[in-house]
This record gives structure tokens, sequence and C-alpha cells, in this order.
């Protein structure tokens, strides 16, 4: 699981071998308070997003619900756009469609952050098809953003 192409970080496949044999993975949640001390091999806390595509990956819709809460917890005016338009965000729906819903009901904030700056300006390149789903994306918001 080391090969590039498998898109798992150790700290990742840790949280997922945890969660398979104990039930429990390090993200954190508003709610949450941890009393005890960390148990000995307790993993590093993970990217959400990667956590959450991983899940999926290995069938695990308990985990892949747990990340989407956390995901969703932890959106703001300036990480929502570069979340939306990443171009991992296409194949998962259900994250897609929060970013979207969250920045056309916050667009005014949304759109005075140096990460919408970023999305829509940046002159990086990129392949045909995340242009495309750039522009798709922008098409969208265009419709669903009123004054």
């Amino acid at each position: 699981m080391d090969d590039p192409a498998d898109d798992i970080d150790f700290i990742t496949l840790h949280n997922i071998l945890y969660y398979i044999y104990i039930g429990r993975v390090n993200l954190p949640f508003p709610q949450e308070e941890w009393d005890e001390p960390f148990p000995e091999g307790y993993p590093d806390e993970p990217d959400p997003f990667c956590l959450f595509r991983n899940a999926n990956k290995f069938l695990l819709p308990s985990l892949k619900e747990l990340c989407l809460v956390n995901l969703q917890h932890d959106i703001t005016p300036q990480n929502v756009a570069e979340r939306l338009f990443h171009p991992d965000c296409e194949y998962h729906g259900e994250l897609r469609e929060l970013y979207l819903h969250y920045i056309t009901d916050n667009y005014d904030e949304v759109k005075e952050t140096e990460g919408w700056e970023r999305t829509v300006c940046d002159e990086e390149d990129m392949s045909p098809s995340t242009a495309r789903y750039r522009m798709r994306l922008l098409y969208e918001i265009s419709k669903k953003v009123r004054k």
C-alpha cells in the first residue's frame, strides 16, 4: 500500500486499521471530550478527506459517515472553495453537494477569501477533465447565487 497509485498514506491506513479493530479513529469532534490519555499505538490525526475517500474504498460506511460529519463541522468560508474545487471531490457526490450548498448559502463571505481567488483565478496547469469539473461547478454556483 505504499505505491503512490494506491493513494493512501501511513497515518490514514493506521486510522483505518485502528477503526476496524478498535472502533475509533483520531478525528476531532466538537462534542467529544477525551478524558483519558491516548492508549499506546493510538494513530496520529489523519486528513479527514483522505480518510473519507479511503473509508469509501475499503467499504466502511460507518467510518465514511464519521468523516463526513467531521468534514461538515470543519467547513469555513476560507477552506470551502479549495475543498469543493479539489479534483477528487468530483467523485464524492455527498461532499460536493455539502460544499456547493455551503458556498451558495455563504457566497458573500466566500467570494472575499484567498481560497476563492486562488480557485477561480489560478492559472496552474490542470488536466482538461479538472478544468471541465471546475467550469461546471462555477456554472452551478452562478445559477444558485442570488443578490
